[in-house]
């Protein structure tokens, strides 16, 4: 269903994560992003991860309107960027070169940042692996500063999840 993200009975959840510093973590086809912007853009004190990059069709290298889309959520100030899910959505086989357009197009984006790294452990035992996922993202990362791969790499996941979660916040 493309268009679950738009039913009126999300509003009210999605209201709560927000009054809670909650982050809602959105695992997305590229044919939801337009929907999600729409959903960003009605929360706007809400955190949004987008998981997977989205999940770009890499294997087609059918991604113009992902890149659009990335983009466009990329302005949206309450949206960072989980660098995650990417060998299965390559081709079989893949090397670390079939990821860098996506990676270095939300990297142009979102910035270092907002970006953070994913395991995708164990799914990612279905394409290659852990080892061989995080040698290509230390590879796709490997011309950032020391200081913004520790951000992709770990500190931006702890600002994002752990600063406030499950804390008492001044929002009412």
């Amino acid at each position: 269903m493309t268009n679950w993200l738009l039913r009126p009975e999300l509003a009210a959840p999605l209201e709560a994560m927000a009054r809670h510093d909650l982050v809602f973590d959105a695992l997305v086809l590229p044919r939801h992003l337009p929907r999600l912007i729409q959903v960003v853009d009605r929360h706007p004190d809400l955190q949004f991860v987008l998981d997977h990059f989205g999940k770009p069709h890499l294997a087609t290298g059918d991604i113009a309107a992902w890149k659009d889309d990335i983009a466009s959520l990329a302005t949206r100030s309450n949206v960072v960027c989980k660098l995650s899910g990417l060998a299965t959505e390559a081709a079989p086989n893949w090397q670390v070169a079939d990821l860098g357009e996506a990676v270095d197009h939300a990297l142009a984006c979102f910035g270092p940042q907002r970006m953070l790294w994913g395991s995708d452990w164990p799914v990612v035992n279905l394409a290659g692996g852990y080892a061989h996922w995080f040698a290509a993202a230390e590879s796709l990362l490997a011309d950032l500063s020391s200081e913004a791969r520790a951000a992709i790499f770990g500190g931006n996941a702890a600002r994002i999840y752990l600063s406030s979660r499950g804390r008492p916040t001044s929002r009412k």
